[in-house]
């Protein structure tokens, strides 16, 4: 099956299943966590939690839907606190007011607060799912408590924070190994653990779980180091966001290495990435496009 054939196939099933586990009420907590949510989005890490799954035998999309809904809770959440004033301080995502400009910065704080909760509960219910592993569950789920967590995703996020505005002040090598904690954890163990959670539900072996790891941890960075590239460069209406890693002297891959080398480096990293699949063989065909599609994309 061709990527975008498969994307548009699986979006349709995750966007079917986000409006199932959103809460319907008319609350303003729940307004708000519907308004981020559905404001637009590739839906890469639910799509990679059934990838994960596919590649490992799954033959039923429909165990791995609640897994999937619960990382596009988790990343939705690190992006409305990622837009705070008190972090990137951005107006616009997506194409739309951020959530704290649309409904103040303290519903959005509760709101980001509230994915994330609803995310472990997600998780938590897979336990009534007769079909999947009791064991299994639990290593999903703490998978998820890590990578999302201080020793992953949060930790990748408050490293991005302490190092804005004071990078360049350091040594290069310093600034390189900050640049590489900070894009491992903020961005790449997400799709680590998309990954991880698919291919744990559905038993994959150690040497299945170590491949797909280095897969997402080669993506991740690549992703990166394209977002950064695109923040300078891409169109700012089909970006959806003004771009602001300029402006806030953040370390990024441009600021270190400039636009060409950063390029290349991205090139690299998804040569790398395809070559963790290997063991998979034609199993990998489409998480191998996506790889491809990573340093392809214009937003």
């Amino acid at each position: 099956m061709e990527l975008k054939s498969y994307l548009t196939k699986k979006s349709k099933l995750v966007e079917k299943a986000l409006k199932k586990y959103l809460p319907k009420d008319n609350s303003l907590i729940s307004r708000a966590m519907r308004y981020s949510v559905f404001a637009g989005g590739k839906r890469l890490r639910p799509i990679l939690v059934i990838l994960g799954a596919e590649i490992c035998g799954s033959k039923n999309i429909a165990d791995i839907l609640p897994a999937a809904t619960a990382l596009e809770f988790i990343h939705t959440y690190s992006l409305i606190h990622d837009d705070l004033p008190s972090m990137d301080n951005d107006d616009l995502r997506r194409g739309k007011p951020t959530s704290h400009k649309k409904f103040g910065e303290a519903t959005a704080i509760l709101a980001g607060d509230a994915l994330l909760t609803d995310a472990f509960r997600l998780m938590g219910n897979l336990g009534e799912n007769k079909r999947l592993n009791k064991q299994r569950i639990i290593d999903s789920v703490l998978v998820l408590a890590k990578l999302a967590g201080y020793k992953g995703m949060i930790g990748g996020q408050m490293k991005d924070t302490i190092e804005t505005n004071r990078w360049n002040k350091m040594n290069l090598n310093t600034a390189k190994k900050n640049l590489e904690f900070i894009h491992l954890n903020k961005t790449a163990a997400l799709i680590q653990a998309s990954l991880l959670i698919g291919a744990t539900l559905f038993n994959a072996s150690k040497k299945q779980l170590n491949a797909l790891n280095q897969f997402g941890r080669y993506v991740g960075l690549a992703f990166q180091a394209v977002d950064d590239i695109l923040d300078i460069t891409a169109d700012k209406k089909l970006l959806g966001k003004r771009g602001s890693d300029l402006e806030n002297n953040k370390l990024t891959y441009p600021s270190l290495y400039g636009l060409e080398e950063s390029q290349n480096k991205a090139k690299k990293l998804i040569i790398n990435a395809k070559k963790s699949l290997n063991i998979f063989g034609k199993k990998a065909e489409i998480l191998s496009q996506l790889a491809d599609y990573i340093i392809q994309r214009q937003y």
